[in-house]
């Protein structure tokens, strides 16, 4: 090789990492952008929260970058527009019903949103001093605990709920949050989906063992053999990057960047055997929205309308808000908002074996069904719902304060809703811990409100 030829070729790698880092550093961009116009314009237009406070709470100690995002926020239009280092544009837009979406690939689907309302019924309460109070709770105790949670400023506790057989025993909010602050789920929302899987089943709309028709896989003989069963636990064997704080990784680009969400996954080979391996994957949840709103559709119903007629409404959780991406179907996977009492509800459904106020919502054996081990997760999983169970290889259980049985719905930051069947509690624990993982910290809380209620 002479020496232009080694010049040539210097100057093509030269040229060609140049241009890898500006489409990684446009992606970046991207990502920060849309993180931040997503989270302003649901924080805001949907939580009811003030600009400048959501400015301040939301952004601290994620990245750098997102500090030098610049957002506006056009309240007449309810939207936000945000910039970050001029390589990445977001424009997210709020819409009644739905919450905010990020534009990709265009405008976002129309959607028709239930001409009905859902009627907001009340909870029961029976907290310290009250002429219904439980004998079997000690108030003491459990408030004490509360206010441990509450005191440290770097934990960022927002809001905690304790529910014992259907009465709400205790309920603290942090400054600026009440009752009737709809809370994101992040990963939460993935126990929401399952439960609209579950109202499907009940339906005899779909098996849970059958293979999920997913159009992409018609042709592809070990895909299509992928089940619902499969999905919900988890164990699909897709290939997927849940790699957070990377703008290429495949959550990334499918929350922040992909017009259909669902189709990220579907999109994927296959790396392991369905049913031999699990790993974590808010794309299988998408997945999963987007094919019961097929299977859906194809009877004539749409997505959101059941999901308000066969759990929300039954409910009376007037406050769920499921967030849709751009081509219309349900984040499952992330962005679902409701109050704390409303999350409470849901876990009550379980507590009460998918039956309320004598409708049966979910199938009998559904809250069985989720809160039985996928094999593969080392009894950490089953159906979009989290485990407590010890290890087989010595892992200690993940709150070791609590029992076994407990399930529960697990996000980012530090959402909870723990169901324990042994004592009929649900506790619901919101906030924005970020510095330590969040169960850590919060575990100790959840232990010491378990051993405030006597078992009756």
């Amino acid at each position: 090789m002479n020496r232009q030829t080694i010049i040539i070729a210097g100057a093509v790698v030269a040229v060609a990492a140049v241009s890898a880092g500006v489409i990684y550093a446009g992606g970046l961009a991207h990502v920060g952008a849309a993180y931040k116009a997503k989270t302003l314009c649901s924080e805001i237009f949907l939580a009811g929260r003030a600009p400048a406070e959501v400015d301040a709470d939301e952004f601290a100690g994620i990245s750098p970058a997102i500090d030098y995002a610049k957002a506006k926020v056009d309240a007449a239009k309810r939207s936000v527009d945000a910039s970050l280092f001029g390589l990445g544009k977001a424009h997210a837009i709020y819409r009644d019903g739905i919450g905010c979406t990020v534009e990709a690939g265009g405008a976002p689907a129309p959607i028709a949103t239930p001409a009905e309302p859902v009627i907001a019924q009340g909870w029961p309460e029976a907290k310290a001093g009250d002429p219904h109070a439980l004998p079997n709770v000690d108030y003491a105790a459990i408030n004490a605990a509360i206010d441990a949670a509450f005191s440290d400023d770097a934990v960022a506790t927002r809001s905690i709920l304790v529910a014992v057989d259907g009465r709400i025993v205790a309920e603290r909010y942090a400054p600026n949050f009440n009752a009737e602050t709809p809370f994101l789920s992040w990963s939460m929302a993935k126990s929401v989906t399952a439960s609209l899987v579950g109202a499907a089943v009940l339906r005899g709309f779909i098996d849970p063992m059958d293979p999920a028709p997913v159009p992409e896989w018609k042709d592809d003989a070990k895909r299509s053999a992928i089940t619902w069963n499969d999905l919900l636990r988890m164990q699909s064997g897709l290939e997927f990057d849940e790699t957070y704080g990377d703008p290429a990784s495949d959550v990334a680009r499918m929350l922040f960047a992909s017009r259909e969400t669902g189709a990220v996954a579907a999109d994927k080979p296959l790396e392991h055997a369905p049913g031999d391996y699990w790993y974590y994957s808010s794309g299988t949840t998408n997945l999963i929205a987007r094919t019961l709103t097929q299977v859906l559709e194809a009877r004539g119903i749409d997505y959101y309308a059941f999901a308000r007629d066969a759990l929300f409404a039954p409910l009376g959780a007037a406050s769920f808000t499921l967030e849709p991406d751009s081509a219309g179907y349900s984040i499952g996977s992330s962005y679902i908002y409701a109050t704390a009492r409303d999350w409470a509800r849901l876990g009550e459904l379980y507590l009460e074996g998918g039956v309320w106020k004598g409708e049966r919502l979910l199938p009998e054996t559904w809250p069985a069904y989720v809160s039985s081990p996928t094999k593969a997760s080392d009894g950490e999983y089953g159906a979009q719902f989290w485990l407590n169970h010890d290890g087989a290889d010595g892992r200690v259980r993940w709150v070791p304060g609590l029992p076994d049985n407990v399930y529960s719905m697990s996000g980012h930051e530090g959402q909870y809703v723990f169901i324990i069947p042994d004592k009929r509690m649900v506790i619901v624990r919101t906030g924005i811990t970020r510095e330590v993982v969040p169960i850590t910290v919060v575990g100790p809380t959840l232990a010491a409100i378990y051993d405030s209620v006597s078992a009756e």
